[in-house]
């Protein structure tokens, strides 16, 4: 089902991905549903779940009792809105190279970027004493460097997925999903065939 976001509406890696520029792939897109608001933004808002691969940065993990080794994973937390103030669209109009006009932000399809490869610039953060590595914005690849794919498989949920598809996901995101607030009136999206975007750009 394709997912596409309002104009108008208001992760557990151990191992940090490390400041810099990286080529990575999105590997996983998650509708995380209504979640509660922070101390600095108490509203409940719709948050969207994006997170990318880096083949460049390697870790170790197991996996059904063997060791395997496979590309370092970051995240990023969206406000699911495609408004033209929104992170969310920012960032995809860096990747794409190209601005959105409203009406083609409203038609974007967010699960097409699943498996598409792009630069993302990583900055670390300090709160509370703990750093963090965020994404701070996302690139188109440069021209003339091949696209990796995804290593592991592509993922993808939202409220028509179903049980299998939630399981997939990585645990604590399963939870964050399954304690999102319900609300009687559905979560505000907009259904549009999708308008038709130029060759050269990635979706």
């Amino acid at each position: 089902m394709a997912l596409n976001l309002p104009v108008n509406n208001g992760g557990g890696d151990f191992k940090r991905a490390p400041s810099g520029s990286h080529i990575a792939v999105c590997n996983l897109v998650a509708d995380c549903g209504l979640q509660p608001g922070s101390q600095q933004y108490p509203k409940p808002q719709r948050k969207l779940y994006v997170r990318f691969e880096i083949p460049a940065e390697r870790i170790e993990f197991e996996r059904d009792g063997r060791k395997i080794e496979g590309p370092l994973t970051i995240g990023c937390f969206y406000t699911a809105s495609m408004h033209e103030k929104s992170r969310l669209r920012k960032h995809l109009e860096g990747w794409r190279g190209r601005a959105f006009t409203d009406e083609q932000a409203a038609a974007f399809d967010v699960a097409s970027i699943l498996g598409k490869a792009c630069m993302i610039n990583v900055v670390e953060e300090e709160r509370a004493g703990k750093t963090y590595s965020n994404i701070a914005s996302i690139g188109s690849m440069p021209k003339g460097v091949p696209s990796p794919q995804a290593e592991n498989p592509l993922l993808y949920y939202d409220s028509d997925s179903g049980d299998s598809a939630l399981s997939k996901l990585p645990p604590w995101l399963q939870e964050r999903i399954k304690t999102q607030i319900i609300q009687e009136e559905p979560l505000p999206s907009e259904s549009h065939t999708g308008a038709p975007f130029d060759d050269d750009i990635p979706f």
